[in-house]
């Protein structure tokens, strides 16, 4: 009897840890920069099985700490940073890529988030102009038919006299172009695209058709009629694995996407088959730091990409490493996070990735896709890639080689104090281009706006850190801008003919701390100190922010000197304004659109302003006021001989949650054009 009961036993045993071995291996031969079979926690997909996994990995990580020094000396913070000197610069190069890049900025369509695959959003349309805004008025309304609980953050793609539009409600809505009649709309189970879909003017089967990512699904609808393009993937639809948030694009016969993963995945565009995928992260390191597995778990590239079809390359930004302030278990630079990356579609390698911030423990991600564009040197045209980041830098860097067109220069950081934190030597501190955004607190930067505001935030802060890149302590509240950006997912606006950047940002300082998670020892034993990550917005007693204003901005960049143009605040606490205080701007999101004609286009603002601006000087020369705050980048089209200016106006998921009572989520789409 006993033997029989030691032998099911041993039966069950056996069941279990082959079936745990089988939850941590991954077998895939599409993935180009991995081995075909890895073996890995991190494979598991059986959350049950992932639960106890973690929990004996948890004690073993506590068993290691008490018998090995080398994990406990991990927990020591000393290293030679205070040998190393001040100051560093990664040289600026002087070998620079040939110009194959077309000099043309968007037409009379609008094919793609941001305009197309490089993503400038600048219009060649001139029709509206300086000398005839006088005669711009609405041309049509269309109310989505479901109460806003969100916005709609994605621009609606223009084409064949139709708009296609990523509805809030769990829709693909199309409307006539001219009239802004309903044509048709498509259901989802899941969410709407939130960065983005692209139009293939590919007419096999009779339509062109649009893609998109609904959350865990790649979706290919017909235009002409709203319905699944039933030959790609299982009628009209590809599972992934791994959601997908931002705009895909086409190569050849390929259609690329960004997934979570984080990775990229190259589909044929016909079929929806998947032919390849890169992953965007080093390969897991089996190292332990202090008793626990490293845990790299960002990366994602949530801001998008751009693609070169001359060249077959993809340009990817990718966002912070992950667990906001918290980098204990993933000590270094954390490659290809906060990262610049370039894909080569052809050959199926990465060509090179720079990174902004290293190891990055306060949510500096790089949020918009990159803009190719083109800039002079040495009296030649050159291609290069342009980033905007959070931290209010613009990074240019030479499209084949990846190295910086301006010197880009860096500062010694602090030493963490907390526990295991191994924060990098040395971070960003650019001369050129110039910052458009605020990037280091200090007493300065106390609000102006009235004495007593100004002393509500002294007494508030007086036992606040901040500084250049000030590491976080448990015990301590720090402040630092640019948590929601400096530049945030609308990115800019680039015109390939001036070679001028246009961005809206923001300057708004936050409370930001560290807290120890009480429930650790329950759940996890020491070492694996597990931390909450608490912030927001650093207000005065009347709910304005408690940093000096300007709190949101306009800027102009001269990007063949990387020179600031000029810099206007961008929206208006009218309150104020009749107080005698000059015009303080407000934090924004939606982002400006340039057109040829001389005119940005530019929305976001707390004020719920649409306002046009003349881009020689920054001055406001035509504005209306939206039933609702615009919540995505202005898009202008032409039809039939005319010029049309449209505006998602549904409010802003990102303001709502800072400023609730002035803020609500709408459901207009409101296009305008020249009375005749």
């Amino acid at each position: 009897m006993r033997k029989r009961i030691l032998k099911a036993f041993s039966i069950i045993f056996i069941c279990i840890v082959s079936y745990i071995f089988f939850e941590m291996t991954s077998i895939s031969t599409k993935i180009v920069n991995r081995d075909v079979l890895s073996f890995n926690l991190n494979n598991i997909r059986n959350p049950q099985v992932k639960k106890i996994m973690r929990f004996l990995d948890n004690h073993y990580a506590s068993f290691l700490l008490l018998i090995s020094k080398d994990a406990k000396s991990y927990y020591s913070n000393d290293d030679e940073r205070d040998k190393l000197p001040e100051f560093k610069v990664i040289k600026k190069t002087e070998n620079f890529s040939r110009h194959l890049y077309p000099l043309k900025n968007n037409g009379d369509s609008w094919h793609r988030n941001h305009a197309g695959h490089s993503s400038n959003r600048f219009s060649s349309l001139k029709k509206i102009n300086k000398n005839n805004l006088d005669k711009l008025t609405v041309a049509w309304e269309y109310k989505i038919d479901k109460e806003s609980i969100y916005d709609i953050q994605s621009n609606v793609i223009v084409a064949e006299n139709k708009i296609i539009i990523p509805s809030y409600n769990k829709k693909i809505i199309c409307l006539d172009a001219k009239s802004g009649k309903l044509l048709w709309d498509y259901p989802l189970k899941d969410g709407s695209p939130r960065r983005g879909m692209v139009f293939s003017s590919n007419k096999e089967n009779g339509s062109s058709k649009i893609f998109f990512p609904s959350y865990k699904n790649l979706i290919s609808l017909n235009v002409a009629n709203g319905k699944l393009n039933k030959n790609f993937g299982k009628n009209g639809v590809v599972k992934l694995s791994r959601p997908s948030l931002t705009s895909p694009a086409l190569f050849k016969d390929n259609l690329i996407i960004t997934t979570s993963e984080p990775s990229v995945n190259i589909y044929n565009v016909n079929t929806g088959k998947l032919l390849w995928k890169f992953l965007l992260m080093k390969k897991n390191s089996n190292n332990r730091n202090g008793g626990k597995r490293h845990d790299y778990s960002g990366g994602n590239p949530w801001g998008g990409f751009s693609l070169d079809e001359e060249r077959g390359i993809a340009y990817i930004t990718t966002g912070n490493a992950g667990r906001y302030f918290n980098g204990v278990n993933r000590p270094g630079k954390n490659q290809f996070a906060n990262s610049i990356i370039a894909l080569d579609l052809v050959n199926k390698k990465k060509i090179w990735d720079f990174q902004e911030v290293r190891h990055d423990i306060w949510n500096l991600d790089i949020p918009a896709p990159p803009i190719l564009g083109s800039i002079t040197k040495n009296k030649k045209k050159i291609d290069v890639v342009i980033a905007l980041t959070k931290l209010g830098n613009t990074i240019v860097l030479d499209r084949e080689s990846g190295k910086p067109i301006f010197d880009f220069h860096l500062k010694k950081a602090p030493r963490s104090k907390l526990p295991g934190e191994k924060t990098n030597f040395y971070q960003p501190k650019l001369k050129l281009p110039e910052p458009f955004a605020k990037q280091e607190f200090n007493m300065n930067e106390i609000t102006n706006i009235n004495e007593e505001s100004k002393k509500y935030i002294i007494d508030k802060i007086k036992e606040y850190k901040y500084g250049f890149f000030e590491p976080y302590e448990l015990g301590k509240k720090n402040i630092q801008f640019n948590f929601h950006g400096g530049a945030e997912w609308p990115g800019g606006s680039f015109d390939l003919v001036s070679e001028t950047l246009y961005v809206t940002s923001s300057n708004i300082a936050w409370e930001a701390e560290v807290l120890l998670n009480k429930k650790q020892g329950k759940f996890s034993p020491n070492p694996y100190y597990k931390y909450n990550s608490s912030f927001k917005r650093l207000k005065d007693q009347n709910g304005y922010p408690g940093s000096k204003p300007p709190w949101g901005t306009i800027t102009a960049i001269n990007l063949k000197n990387g020179k600031i143009k000029w810099q206007k605040p961008f929206g208006e606490y009218k309150e104020l304004s009749e107080l005698g205080i000059s015009v303080t701007g407000t934090e924004n999101y939606s982002g400006v659109t340039g057109t040829e004609a001389g005119i940005l286009l530019a929305t976001g603002t707390l004020d719920k302003k649409f306002r046009i601006i003349d881009s020689e000087n920054g001055e406001e020369l035509w504005s209306y006021e939206l039933p609702y705050i615009g919540s995505s980048p202005p898009i202008t089209y032409l039809i039939d001989g005319e010029q049309y200016i449209l505006i998602n106006s549904t409010g802003s998921f990102s303001l709502k949650k800072g400023y609730p009572d002035l803020v609500e989520f709408g459901n207009i789409i409101i296009a305008f054009k020249l009375e005749k």
